[in-house]
């Protein structure tokens, strides 16, 4: 069996899609026709991007706006991830984090930051109090996307920046193997899991620093999430297992801990002082 295997940087991260197959020229028409599905999320829906969907939504705060069946999808789910973690996740960000200093220019320097606002919905239109930001949620419904293009072959991985899917086996015959990074020391592994057929989410502020400041907000206390030092998800799909992770990293260890019990992830807590809390069927062993 051969590995076909691309690259692009994407979403802020580089996206790797990997497909174990015989037929390679097959194998790397769909990792392109996978990417180009990637690049297509990231177009329409960075924040990053003037001009886009995205941006057509924040032009109009306050008013009723028509907007794509599948934006409106992103944002009730979203909604529903609010609501199932009290607060917890919130899209509504965007103010904020460009207040912070963590704009489009990545001009890190600090100015009015805003609040968190609310969404209404009512037939294919939605309307906002303030400024959106998917980067909760975008990454893993990307890797969904990219999913249901590989659900073809046997064998593949998405890995983009440490969000996962993978399924079947890798080139060494063995369950595709991710490895848990020690949040005090990205160099050293405190564990890893054998990913079959589920996705894996991590959510950490240990790349994107500045001041005191980092890219998780706590949308109730308007400030950066600082309790918990990493959250891995593990969920059937990417984007369950992306938004519950950011929402579990914003509520912090304790609360965290009391309220995965009822979401629909499984997850893996790294506190302030280096604890390690698992719920039951979260898959994986510690070294």
């Amino acid at each position: 069996m051969k590995i076909s295997e691309k690259s692009r940087e994407l979403l802020g991260s580089r996206v790797t899609v990997k497909v174990v197959n015989d037929d390679d020229a097959l194998a790397l028409l769909k990792i392109d026709e996978a990417l180009e599905e990637c690049e297509r999320i990231e177009k329409l829906y960075s924040r990053f991007i003037s001009g886009n969907v995205l941006a057509h939504l924040n032009e109009r705060v306050g008013e009723w706006t028509q907007v794509s069946p599948e934006l409106f999808y992103l944002l009730k789910f979203a909604e529903k991830v609010g609501l199932q973690t009290g607060g917890a996740f919130d899209l509504s960000v965007k103010s904020v984090l460009e207040g912070w200093g963590y704009d489009s220019d990545y001009s890190l320097t600090e100015g009015d930051a805003g609040a968190c606002g609310e969404m209404e919905f009512s037939k294919g239109r939605v309307l906002i109090s303030a400024e959106i930001d998917l980067g909760g949620l975008g990454k893993g419904y990307a890797i969904d996307l990219m999913r249901k293009i590989l659900d073809g072959f046997d064998n593949f991985l998405i890995d983009a920046g440490g969000d996962i899917f993978a399924k079947g086996k890798g080139p060494d015959g063995e369950t595709w193997k991710l490895v848990f990074e020690d949040p005090k020391d990205v160099s050293r592994a405190i564990g890893q899991v054998r990913v079959d057929n589920f996705a894996v989410a991590c959510t950490s502020p240990l790349r994107r620093r500045w001041r005191n400041r980092h890219h998780i907000v706590d949308p109730l206390k308007l400030e950066p999430a600082g309790e918990m030092l990493t959250v891995y998800t593990q969920a059937l799909d990417g984007m369950t297992a992306d938004a519950y992770s950011t929402a579990l990293f914003a509520m912090g260890y304790e609360q965290a801990k009391k309220t995965v019990v009822d979401l629909p992830v499984e997850a893996m807590l790294v506190g302030p002082d280096g604890a390690i809390w698992r719920s039951a069927d979260f898959k994986g062993q510690l070294f």
